[in-house]
């Protein structure tokens, strides 16, 4: 049967699309990446994962500045949790993939995997993302942000799931003021910040001998420059739970497992 060069076209373009689903990345650990093991840190890991999600939005055309001009609101990511398999040393090469796994009326799920070269897995992390109106403050439907069901890509891919944190039980451990240079773009504190707090908390023994086995952290609110932030923490039997407060509200709340080196 022959093809006629428009249906050609339309199909390579329709080929195009689906690829497009899936941000696809090749790199390795670079010196910065590195924790005092040489292994890749939680907080490269962290960012590793954020930047596949907003290469892929970007790679839909639906990102975040293109949320704000186009359609007035903002994504936000509401939860993020991880688990490391096996975490690369320096130099070693790994690739990232991330695509829409799931999605509801007003949610995304992403998913990102970081793989060897053999195919070996070194992390699955998984994102649940929330577009809120930047007038209103209200959540907005995802349809109205610009996305629409054929950018997902669904998958039964076990991964990391999210789970509900105990509001009572921790004491404070430690206290912040967030500085100009751990915000983002829109002037709220990054996200990673919010782990790197979190992880000050222990000392650098404790990382000699521990290695992380899971993190889950749920993004509640905004805080600003200049703020008052308090860390509490309890230790569980499963992981330490964190949470981060301003004036007695909750900001964040994680869960950090680990497991001897």
């Amino acid at each position: 049967m022959l093809i006629s060069k428009k249906d050609l076209f339309r199909n390579v373009l329709e080929g195009d699309k689906k690829r497009s689903m899936i941000y696809k990345k090749n790199s390795y650990v670079t010196g910065s990446m590195c924790d005092s093991k040489l292994k890749l840190s939680i907080l490269a890991a962290d960012e590793i994962v954020e930047n596949a999600v907003t290469e892929l939005m970007g790679d839909l055309g639906i990102d975040g500045i293109v949320a704000m001009e186009k359609y007035k609101a903002m994504w936000l990511i509401a939860k993020n949790s991880f688990l490391f398999y096996r975490r690369p040393t320096w130099r070693e090469e790994f690739s990232v993939r991330c695509f829409i796994s799931k999605y509801s009326a007003v949610k995304l799920i992403l998913d990102t995997i970081v793989e060897g070269a053999d195919g070996e897995k070194f992390l699955h992390a998984r994102t649940e993302l929330a577009a809120i109106d930047l007038e209103g403050g209200r959540i907005r439907k995802a349809e109205t942000v610009g996305f629409t069901p054929d950018m997902a890509h669904p998958s039964e891919e076990e991964g990391p799931e999210f789970t509900r944190f105990p509001k009572t039980g921790t004491e404070a451990v430690d206290s912040i003021n967030v500085r100009s240079t751990s915000l983002d773009y829109c002037y709220h504190t990054n996200n990673i910040e919010y782990v790197r707090f979190m992880l000050n908390t222990y000392d650098i023994e404790f990382f000699k001998t521990h290695d992380p086995v899971s993190l889950e952290i749920h993004y509640g609110g905004q805080s600003f420059s200049g703020e008052k932030l308090d860390i509490e923490k309890m230790e569980t039997e499963d992981g330490d739970l964190f949470r981060i407060v301003r004036d007695g509200s909750e900001i964040t709340s994680c869960k950090l497992s680990w497991k001897e080196a």
